[in-house]
């Protein structure tokens, strides 16, 4: 008779079996900030989604009149009519839209990014379109908090970010706009945000650029792929392509799996048609909210969580993120016991150093 337990993989299994896997990566939309922090910055200020900017930045009266109307509705396609009249034109709305963007602030409580972050490991990647400075800051604060960076995710800012300025010469240094770069110390400069809808060029030349190569390495690698309050606007069309040339063919996506991460009360069916290139048959989840999430099911976990379910066909246990701690040090405290399994692992993965001595 089969004993069931060789069937089941309980919790605590889970956290001390880590594995070295696959990425998990996580693209980021203005929709995840919205629903990171539904009451607003530690200020209360709103955090705008893009097709919201022009209203909630009151930018529509910078508009000419004939533009007014469709800045309320279709900002970056207003934009890029009047950057076309004359790029001189935009200048005023670029500095308001970075101003505003950049006085933003994390609550003091955490939010639903530390628990992201958290929930990832450094062989994982997120890739943000946001110019928020809110995944910038959750890092840091997590790091402070004394969690190892080298715990933690890369992340990849593919419209640019308020908070991160980098370094022309050296593109692998990247810090918060007039830092001085460590090997040259010249000022790191403030990335651009807005282009026009029909000259998106990422392959410029510029830290843009950079940041979309890595993005597409990871991606093309990934185990799991999770698209977390990004609605893959018309008029991203050539981020879309760039995206879906990194993922590849769909035949060749035959066990990698494909999450979607909705706002509460959206058509799945819509989204699901929306990311479809993306989806290699049944292989795929929409979700309601991040806590829904396998990566909120599984935090540190998901490509191990992933094995034991659709290769090993075993019965596996949720170990869901809580969402009601009041400090970000007792968010760490409840995510210790995966990360000192990770260094266990990684320190039986270098062998006991005392092995290699020879006898004298």
């Amino acid at each position: 008779m089969t004993d069931m337990s060789d069937l089941e993989v309980t919790v605590q299994q889970e956290i001390d079996a880590p594995l070295l896997a696959k990425p998990h990566v996580v693209l980021l939309g203005a929709g995840a900030s919205r629903a990171a922090l539904p009451s607003g910055d530690l200020n209360g200020r709103p955090v705008p989604l893009l097709r919201d900017v022009a209203l909630e930045l009151e930018l529509a009266a910078q508009f000419p009149d004939d533009l007014r109307d469709l800045a309320v509705t279709d900002f970056e396609a207003s934009y890029s009519r009047l950057y076309e009249r004359d790029p001189g034109l935009t200048t005023r709305i670029d500095d308001q839209v970075r101003d505003y963007f950049a006085q933003l602030e994390l609550p003091t409580e955490p939010t639903l990014y530390d628990a992201l972050v958290l929930s990832l490991r450094d062989k994982d990647d997120i890739l943000t379109f946001n110019w928020d400075p809110f995944l910038f800051q959750t890092v840091l604060r997590l790091i402070n908090a004394g969690v190892p960076s080298t715990a933690l995710p890369t992340t990849w800012y593919l419209h640019g970010n308020v908070a991160v300025g980098h370094c022309d010469e050296h593109p692998q240094v990247r810090h918060v706009p007039g830092a001085r770069c460590k090997y040259c110390h010249k000022p790191l400069m403030a990335s651009r945000l807005l282009f026009p809808v029909e000259h998106k060029d990422y392959q410029d030349g510029s830290i843009i650029e950079r940041e979309w190569e890595a993005a597409q390495h990871f991606l093309g690698d990934a185990l799991w792929f999770t698209v977390f309050g990004y609605s893959a606007p018309v008029t991203d069309v050539e981020a879309k392509q760039l995206l879906k040339d990194a993922w590849g063919e769909l035949e060749d996506r035959r066990m990698e799996q494909t999450e979607i991460i909705n706002r509460p009360g959206a058509d799945h069916d819509e989204f699901r048609e929306t990311w479809d290139l993306f989806i290699h048959t049944h292989h795929y989840e929409i979700h309601d909210s991040f806590y829904e999430s396998w990566i909120a099911n599984h935090p540190r976990r998901t490509a191990e969580a992933h094995f034991n379910q659709y290769i090993e066909a075993k019965f596996i246990e949720n170990n869901p993120v809580p969402s009601d701690f009041a400090t970000v040090e007792e968010l760490v405290a409840w995510f210790q016991p995966l990360l000192e399994a990770e260094r266990r692992y990684m320190d039986s993965l270098a062998g006991d150093p005392s092995e290699d001595t020879p006898p004298s």
